[in-house]
Order: C-alpha cells, then structure tokens, then sequence
C-alpha cells in the first residue's frame, strides 16, 4: 500500500490504492527511509547541526545534494522571460459511508457531463477505484477529456468519480492531488522524454489504477501545444496562504511574494514531501531532545502537507530516539490546550534554517482551540501544514524528478496580495473560511524557477482548500480540493452505459457501475437461454413430427394384414409377445 500522507482521524484520512504498490515499509515507530534517503538526511542532520555546516549548505558547497543548473541569467532577466499565457442537474440524495456520522450529498455537487462534451473519450478497461483508511471510497471510471487550471490545459486521463460515501466531499466536486506519483502514474521529466509508465488495459477485467497526477500531465515534455493543449514549462509549483487568501503559482514562484531569499533544501524522497527537521523549540525549550550524541541521528523527517491543518509532533520517544515525548512536554508547558498558559513561538529547524511559527498560527481564536496534534500511532516524525503556509511560501520543484526534488521556503511579503493584478500573470479572487473543530539561501547556479501563472485558491476549515478548474469542450467548471499530500485526480461524474464503472451512480446518468454489469450479465444469460430454448423447441418438433410420420406409415402397413382394423390386432401382439396358442 503507498500512503501520501499520515494524518489523525480530526485530519483528512490516507488515501489508499487498491493496487498493490509498495513504496514504504513503514517502521516499527518512525517514518520509513530506504538506505539512501536515510544517508541523505543524515548528511543534512551532519551539516545542518553545526555553523560551518550551515554555511557549507547555504554556500552551495554541498550543492551536490540539490539540483544544479548551467549558469543562468540573473533573476531580473528570469523575470523579464515571464510570459502571459492568456455546471448539472442532480437531485438530493444522500450515501452515508461506514463509521461516518453525517452522509454525503451529491446533489450539492457540481457533475461532470461527459455526454456534453465533444471531446470526451473513455479510456477502455481502466476502471477508478480508492479506498480511504477511514472508509472513504471513490468509485468510478477513467475517461480522457481537456482539463484546464489557470491559463494552461492539456488533454488528459482523470478519474470520473460515480460514487462517493463521505462527507469530506460535500459541496465539492472532487480532488486534485499536486503529491507526487506513485510508480505506475509517473510521467517522463522534462528534458528526456522518457516514455510515460501507464499500466494498459491487460485482459477484459478493467485494472484498478490512477490516473497520471494533472501537474505532470501539464508538464509531459512530450505533449506540444496546439488546440487540446497549453503546456507549462516547467514541472514547478508553489504554495502559499494568508489568514483569508491562498494561492498556487504554477512553474516555480513569484519573487514579489517573498521577503528576502528563498531557502532551498533537498526532498529526502520522491514519495512525499519530506525535508529534515533537526529541531522544534517552544519558546526556549527544546522538544526534540534527541537521546543519540551522534549529529546524523538526530533529526525527524518532516513532510510538508496542505492537508495538514495544525503542526504534528510525536507523542511518543520513536522507540528511544527521544527522550520525552515532544506532544507531552509541550502540553505540560501549555497546560489546558483550550486556554494555554503560554503563548510562545515555536522555533522549527529544517536543515539548519529556522523557521518561527507564533502564537496567532497555532492558537486558533475563533474556536478558543490549540493547532497543534498529536502524529498518529505508528508514524515517526512531524507532520507541517497550514501553520506555516501561512506564513511562508512553500516552492516544489520537481524539473529534476525523479532523480530529486527540491523544497524552497521563503518568508511571506507582507505588502503581498494574493490574486490581485499582475502585469505578467493572471490572477482570480479566492477566500478562505475559518475552522470549525481541531481535536486533541540557495547554492551557485542554482536558479529557482519563476512562476507563470498563479492559481487562487479556498481554503475550508484550514484543513482543505479548494481550487477551480474546468474540464471538457465547452468547458465545464467545478471546485475541486487542493491536496500536496496525494496525487489523486477525480471529478465528480455521471454514468454513462459505455463505461467500465463500479459502485453506485450517485450523481445520476445511465445503467453502470456494479448493478448495471450484474443486469447486463442477466440480460446475456437470459438472452443465452432464450437462444438455446428456441432451438430446443425446433428440434423437439422436428423429432416429433418425423416419429408420427413413421408411426402412420407403421399402421398403414399394419392395416393390411389385420381384418381387424386394429393396430393391437393378433398378429402384432404375436411378434411382441411371441407365438399366440
């Protein structure tokens, strides 16, 4: 099973393939690393623990571990290269899933129509199915259609989503994942033109897979644009959040929206966003207080997730790792969550970089709740979310996946606005609603990609935002969730007689999905046997008809020996019972 991202039951659950895919062992209690993801974050842990490392990392001395470039003009003239690139009915019903105590209504939902679009095609055996860790389903099938984000579309595979049970998706219409892809999804990286590792169809059983994440679709080196397709060139994006607004800038960032440089560190994997955390303070005490003296133990992955609302820190020593539990000590600091004694900042170190997150981020006012959580059972590090897109402009660059992929984090301009004129990028008015609940510098030559277009975005309860984009010709509009921590693509659609779907159609259209296989299957076996009995009607009468014209031509015959007229006379009961006295 891959997993995107962990997150406590409060949090948006785990998305889980229903294909069998093994991209991490999950440890004991820690965040699982191969031996080379753990050798890097232990060179990063090694540097980024004492001064000189720091400066090696920030000097570009240990370049080696991001990306580099040739030598490239200067961020003005990087710039100056910016270029422009200038809904259904349903009726309420609702599907209540498994251990969910409110249903899901599709009727406040905006569908997806494929009979509406003249460039719709299903793509043949290739069903959309995912399962959630909380019971949470979406069933379906694939079609291929122009998808459009921003300024730029491509056509492409997405999931057509007939059947959802959980209430996280009400008043959505499905979910865009920018996460990275798991094996079989991941699409060539510019420049090398690689083929794309799509799974085909193999046999009449349609094959449970994902459709190819919608950034690498819009970034595939091998797709040129004409009329179905606007490319973006490079395969980059960042995120960023304010207290009402948020925003996607697609192919790289804005440097308007950050104050002073933006700070670059290596992914430790080509799974998840993770970066190396080496320290979490509260104030001035220390939370991370690692057991081993050795400085390349003493670190925490740290994934980087939109879909994590609050900071997540261990509640437990990671087997001896720690000392105390990070969760336990804080509490004891803070006291009453709901009303904490003290408001301090917490200091978070990534690679050497530190990175404040205050008081106003992690207590959230409207709802008198603390932001911050404990990591779920089982999962070795820290999970960091909306506290800090909040105030920070988070970059993944992924021109160089899958040899790496690299993390940029750059302090919010405050005399920034989201989504407001630009001269060189379009931009969208967004807004974000407020929680209801929470439970218990860069190396030489290398050049940081810029943004072409910028996406706005809604951000709900801060554990979800929200996007628009449109699909189909003529385009049809939806708002869909925003998620780094999966790279899932599926709208919300209705069945059509065609298409190789399971599940129930819960937004309405034609026979599909599971009942409709089993009735067309009826509707064969029926069909078989109707066949089958008409041709044994044919060769009974048949039969029949020849043993009556033997029999009349046996009496005829009879008729002429027996006086009696009988064909029981003497003589034929003589040759069946032998010689009569």
């Amino acid at each position: 099973l891959t997993h995107h991202s962990l997150r406590s039951r409060s949090m948006r659950s785990v998305p889980v393939l229903l294909l069998a895919v093994v991209v991490l062992a999950a440890g004991a209690d820690g965040y699982a690393l191969s031996p080379l993801e753990r050798a890097a974050a232990e060179e990063i842990a090694l540097k980024g623990h004492t001064e000189a490392g720091n400066v090696e990392l920030g000097s570009g001395i240990g370049r080696g571990l991001l990306s580099s470039e040739e030598e490239g003009s200067e961020w003005e003239e990087a710039r100056a290269e910016v270029q422009v690139e200038e809904m259904l009915d349903s009726s309420p019903k609702t599907t209540k899933g498994k251990g969910f105590k409110i249903p899901f209504y599709p009727g406040n939902s905006t569908v997806f129509n494929p009979q509406k679009s003249k460039t719709f095609r299903v793509v043949p055996k290739q069903m959309f199915l995912l399962g959630y860790a909380d019971n949470t389903h979406l069933k379906g099938y694939q079609g291929r259609d122009v998808v459009q984000i921003g300024d730029h579309f491509v056509d492409t595979k997405f999931g057509a989503i007939t059947d959802c049970n959980s209430p996280d998706f009400n008043g959505v219409d499905g979910i865009v994942g920018f996460g990275m892809p798991v094996q079989h999804q991941a699409a060539p990286p510019p420049p090398s033109g690689m083929a794309a590792m799509m799974p085909g169809g193999g046999g009449d059983k349609p094959q449970p897979t994902l459709p190819l994440p919608l950034l690498f679709a819009l970034t595939d080196p091998r797709v040129k644009d004409n009329a179905h397709n606007h490319m973006l060139k490079n395969r980059a994006f960042s995120f960023m959040s304010t207290d009402k607004d948020a925003e996607i800038q697609l192919g790289g960032y804005d440097p308007d929206a950050v104050d002073g440089r933006m700070f670059l560190t290596p992914s430790i994997t080509v799974n998840d966003y993770v970066v190396v955390s080496l320290s979490l303070k509260f104030g001035d005490t220390e939370l991370f207080d690692f057991t081993p003296k050795n400085p390349r133990l003493r670190y925490l992955p740290a994934i980087m997730d939109s879909g994590t609302s609050c900071l997540v820190i261990p509640d437990s020593t990671m087997n001896g790792l720690l000392k105390e539990s990070p969760y336990d000590r804080w509490k004891g600091m803070v006291g009453d969550t709901k009303h904490p004694k003290l408001k301090s900042t917490f200091h978070l170190n990534i690679a050497g970089a530190t990175f404040d997150i205050g008081y106003d981020d992690w207590y959230l006012t409207l709802s008198n709740q603390s932001c911050v959580q404990k990591a779920p059972p089982g999962f070795g590090g820290i999970l960091v979310g909306d506290v800090l897109f909040r105030r920070y402009v988070v970059l993944f660059d992924l021109r160089h996946y899958p040899e790496s992929v690299v993390i940029g984090i750059g302090k919010q301009n405050p005399h920034y606005k989201p989504a407001k004129h630009h001269h060189a990028i379009t931009k969208v008015p967004a807004y974000k609603r407020k929680p209801l609940n929470i439970s218990d510098s860069a190396p030489p030559r290398y050049k940081a990609p810029m943004a072409t277009d910028r996406i706005p975005i809604w951000n709900q309860e801060e554990t979800q935002y929200f996007i628009n984009l449109t699909l189909g010709s003529p385009r049809q509009k939806f708002t869909v969730i925003f998620d780094t921590g999966s790279s899932v693509f599926g709208i919300f659609s209705r069945c059509i007689p065609n298409a190789p779907s399971y599940g129930t159609c819960v937004f309405g259209g034609g026979s599909s999905g599971g009942g409709g296989m089993l009735i067309e299957g009826a509707v064969f076996v029926l069909s078989i046997a109707v066949i089958f009995c008409g041709i044994g009607t044919a060769i009974n009468l048949y039969v029949r008809k020849r043993h009556d014209k033997q029999e009349q031509l046996a009496r005829s015959k009879a008729r002429g020996k027996n006086p009696s007229n009988s064909s029981y006379g003497p003589e034929r009961l003589a040759g069946m019972y032998g010689t009569m006295p």
